[in-house]
């Protein structure tokens, strides 16, 4: 199966957000893993560039000029001409522009499925739309969208063959507790400070460390002085080796914001880490509350802490029900988000979408 891949002008939210940029990445290995045919289209000179190539089993790059508009049109006749894709990934409200504009100028018959992350007004001209969280489904159907043509795809983690996570002991003194991901404010680590205060205050100990960096670090640190937990919390960067970190530390606490990915959640219960997540809309495939994990609500900020701490707490108190989370937690990303599962739905979605087209 032919399939082209596109992405021009990614609607980044801030400077950090590049999950437009994994997802079409992603999908290209998905979908050469499946031995299909991909030409990744994309601007030039974008830092994604050598990852696409290597992806992807050929690519189109598009000037970023004045006349890009210009090119883009001829460009995609010529080379649409040559490929001659049966269905078309759109990852951008331009990429879709490009797709339709591409099946009308050459006279070619494709389906075309756009990636939507939000904003699904921006999609609906498309033939068939994937998401990754039901909530969008219902907007989508809002406006007018036919639900036989919506999918629901999430992230994918990567297995590595005969992998065995290690089996937890019981928890540690002081509690160990983890974050991971991008240190700005949408991520509440600030909150999860505040927690220890209150866990402290409840005779419960804990240590604090996050994988990553951003532009809160210093009021992250700050903060941790000013609360008198600076001995109990470290930044690690993002070199520190995940699979140390999820092995060493008791829970994972992701009270993440509505426009965070949900990779890391999937990496920690991948290493059957009892997971705190909150009720960001990435999360509502992934995480069942009180089956494989807890899951807070951020809605109101001044309840997040308390909310962390109440979690924390729960878990401490019941840790053969926190084993059991994790436990069921590691089985659904195994049976439904490794990339082999991923990739088989994504290309099977593929596959339909051209035959009904045809």
């Amino acid at each position: 199966m032919k399939i082209a891949n596109i992405l021009i002008n990614s609607e980044q939210k801030s400077e950090n957000d590049h999950s437009s940029e994994r997802d079409f990445i992603d999908y290209a290995l998905y979908l050469t893993k499946r031995n299909a045919q991909v030409l990744s289209v994309f601007e030039c000179n974008k830092s994604y560039r050598e990852a696409t190539i290597e992806a992807s089993s050929s690519v189109l790059e598009l000037s970023s000029k004045k006349f890009h508009n210009f090119l883009t049109l001829f460009q995609s006749w010529l080379k649409f001409i040559e490929f001659s894709p049966q269905v078309v990934l759109s990852h951008s409200s331009k990429a879709l522009l490009f797709a339709r504009s591409a099946r009308i100028f050459a006279k070619k018959t494709f389906a075309i499925i756009s990636i939507c992350k939000d904003n699904p007004e921006k999609f609906i001209k498309s033939d068939f739309i994937i998401v990754r969280s039901a909530s969008l489904v219902k907007n989508l159907l809002d406006l007018g969208f036919k639900r036989e043509n919506i999918f629901v795809v999430n992230n994918s983690i990567e297995i590595e063959e005969n992998f065995q996570p290690t089996q937890k002991l019981a928890f540690s003194k002081p509690v160990k507790i983890g974050s991971i991901g991008l240190i700005n404010q949408d991520k509440n680590f600030d909150k999860v400070l505040r927690a220890m205060v209150v866990l402290r205050s409840r005779g419960i100990e804990c240590e604090y460390k996050i994988i990553g960096s951003g532009d809160s670090e210093d009021n992250l640190n700050m903060l941790a002085l000013e609360l008198r937990l600076e001995k109990n919390f470290k930044i690690l960067g993002w070199d520190a080796d995940k699979k140390n970190f999820f092995s060493d530390i008791d829970i994972c606490v992701m009270p993440i914001g509505q426009n965070s990915s949900s990779d890391y959640v999937l990496e920690a219960m991948l290493y059957l880490t009892p997971v705190i997540a909150s009720n960001s809309w990435a999360l509502d495939e992934i995480i069942e509350h009180k089956i494989n994990a807890i899951r807070i609500n951020i809605d109101d900020e001044n309840q997040i802490p308390h909310l962390v701490c109440d979690a924390i707490e729960q878990l401490i108190n019941d840790e053969a029900g926190a084993r059991q989370y994790a436990k069921r937690a590691y089985e659904k990303v195994v049976d439904h988000y490794s990339s082999e599962v991923v990739s088989n739905r994504v290309y099977q979605i593929c596959k339909n979408a051209s035959e009904v087209i045809l």
